[in-house]
């Protein structure tokens, strides 16, 4: 019997850990004030958040830490001239959690009523959870895909399954 419950949990856990973090479901983005992209996965994030700025879904691009010296991609957005605003602040403290708080904080000084969070399939559940909790408006939640690899993919899944855990039990912005 303890062997058909352990069966059962672990497929339940696979099934979530699929629907979660590695095919998570994704909003048709439609049109909206700002497109905000959060900065960790920054090799798949960032082209796909261009993408949907430069479609003319939104009128301002907000990449979280755009500025870093480290990210030369984003810094060159940030300091460029564009048909849309490109925003780049600094979350405090730079987290997903701070990051979420930052768009809310932008988004109201800004009278912004709707986003699209751009954030990589790993981190859209997590991501979108806490931006709902700090922004009032409407979120379209967007995955911006990518192969980054059974290792990436493993490293990240185990990250996030913890970090949402933690997410889920601090109800907080």
């Amino acid at each position: 019997m303890a062997a058909v419950v352990g069966l059962v949990v672990l497929a339940g856990l696979v099934v979530i850990t699929g629907r979660w973090f590695v095919w998570p479901s994704t909003d048709d983005p439609g049109r909206a004030d700002a497109i905000v992209m959060f900065a960790g996965g920054r090799g798949e994030r960032l082209p796909a958040a261009q993408r949907l700025a430069d479609r003319g879904t939104a009128p301002t691009l907000v990449i979280m830490n755009g500025t870093d010296a480290a990210w030369p991609q984003a810094n060159a957005l940030c300091a460029g001239e564009h048909a849309y605003a490109v925003v780049c602040p600094t979350p405090d403290p730079d987290t997903t959690r701070g990051e979420a708080r930052t768009a809310a904080a932008l988004a109201a000084d800004e009278g912004w009523a709707s986003l699209i969070l751009v954030t990589s399939d790993y981190h859209l559940r997590r991501a979108s959870l806490l931006l709902d909790r700090c922004f009032d408006g409407d979120v379209a939640a967007v995955a911006a895909g990518g192969d980054i690899g059974v290792v990436a993919r493993t490293r990240s899944v185990l990250h996030e399954w913890p970090a949402t855990i933690a997410a889920l039990i601090d109800r907080g912005c």
